[in-house]
């Protein structure tokens, strides 16, 4: 029998936190692990607690106007995965940590800023099952918004 490498165990994981999101446009899933390789919190994305989601609406005004990803984040509904964890979790677990995030193949602008702030170390994403898994430095996302703007 093999043992799962970590960043596949991790990713598993984020992919079963992203079967909770009630947002009809993706299904992310995030989970935030210590350099102990324990988890610190995990998150989805949906709506925040008590506000109708577009599951319970029937139809998502991003998708009905055709706004494209990663653009116009005030017309969503929903908080990221890597918001949801991070909220979750609070920046003192954060520190020095990984994100495993299941659902996409880049990080938003605005979930960059979170993880930056939230002193997380590194990202591990994968978009879904026939994608490669990709691992981006929170080191060069600090300069890829240092040179943003």
């Amino acid at each position: 029998m093999s043992i799962k490498p970590w960043d596949e165990y991790f990713l598993d994981m984020a992919k079963t936190c992203a079967t909770r999101s009630n947002c009809l446009r993706a299904h992310v899933g995030a989970v935030i692990v210590g350099e102990d390789k324990k988890i610190k919190a995990t998150g989805y994305n949906g709506t925040p607690s008590k506000v109708e989601s577009c599951c319970e609406r029937g139809e998502c005004y991003r998708m009905k106007n055709n706004i494209e990803s990663g653009t116009r984040y005030e017309t969503c509904r929903s908080i990221h995965a890597e918001q949801n964890a991070i909220i979750q979790a609070g920046q003192d677990r954060c520190k020095d940590s990984t994100i495993y995030i299941w659902g996409h193949d880049f990080i938003c602008i605005l979930c960059k800023r979170f993880i930056v702030q939230a002193g997380i170390k590194n990202c591990v994403l994968k978009k879904d099952e026939d994608s490669e898994i990709i691992r981006i430095s929170v080191e060069d996302i600090r300069k890829e918004l240092e040179a943003a703007c």
